[in-house]
């Protein structure tokens, strides 16, 4: 059993599809309750068995909520995929504390809170695996991008701390680092820019590989989440057609 915070769309939902096909019940978590029907509707309809839960992750009331239904509905949980994120743009000088805030909120308080209640559910289980979504941003430095790469930077050791700290619980903790992806965070800052066209050109350039899909990061998400990644855990998993190794 799964839960995927962010589920509603994006890499979120590729990664529930994913994990359905491949024989896991999943909770979907998010806030977008318009698209909460869609996905999970899609995957019962295939065969699979979901349940969506509206969940702010960045609230400690609604993520206990969301460990309490895990088990109450599946009876535990053997993945969690903290996926929920966000990007707001603005140099230092002009970002606002607000979205400061947010950016870490969401990004980094979330994996905290989740975690925080999955991992007794997994530690009398006798193990799991935790997967947070990191970024290659957290690996250098985007100009726009400060408090995300901030943020991104701050998951990466997160997991390093939380893979050393729970390895006698037998739970694996291990992160992703996808590069641009075309997803829905990339289409709402895309559609800010005067020259848009001409950045995804040059976006698309700086990927030995070019651009990858939402499907690349979930079947790196299945990977963590299997039985063949068993002695993984702290390590940050790069999946960005080769754009850090310019």
């Amino acid at each position: 059993m799964c839960i995927i915070t962010g589920a509603a769309r994006g890499i979120g939902a590729a990664t529930a599809r994913l994990f359905a096909r491949e024989g896991a019940s999943v909770v979907l978590a998010d806030i977008k309750d318009e698209l909460r029907e869609t996905l999970s509707t899609e995957i019962r309809a295939a065969g699979g068995s979901a349940r969506y839960v509206h969940t702010d992750v960045t609230s400690s009331a609604d993520t206990k909520t969301l460990a309490i239904c895990a088990v109450t509905e599946f009876g535990g949980v053997d993945v969690l995929f903290n996926n929920a994120g966000t990007a707001i743009q603005g140099k230092v000088d002009v970002l606002s504390e607000e979205d400061w805030d947010k950016t870490f909120h969401v990004n980094v308080k979330s994996m905290f809170l989740c975690s925080k209640f999955v991992i007794p559910i997994m530690r009398s289980a006798g193990g799991g695996v935790i997967i947070n979504q990191a970024s290659e941003s957290g690996l250098i430095g985007f100009p726009m991008h400060p408090a995300y790469c901030a943020s991104k930077a701050a998951v990466i050791n997160l997991t390093r701390s939380m893979a050393i700290g729970h390895a006698e619980d037998n739970i694996r903790v291990n992160c992703i680092c996808p590069g641009t992806i075309p997803a829905p965070l990339y289409y709402e800052f895309m559609s800010t820019l005067p020259n848009k066209a001409e950045v995804m050109e040059t976006i698309k350039k700086s990927h030995p590989l070019g651009l990858g899909t939402e499907e690349d990061i979930a079947f790196a998400a299945l990977f963590l989440a299997s039985e063949e990644s068993k002695y993984m855990t702290g390590a940050p998993l790069i999946i960005n057609g080769g754009f850090t190794a310019i």
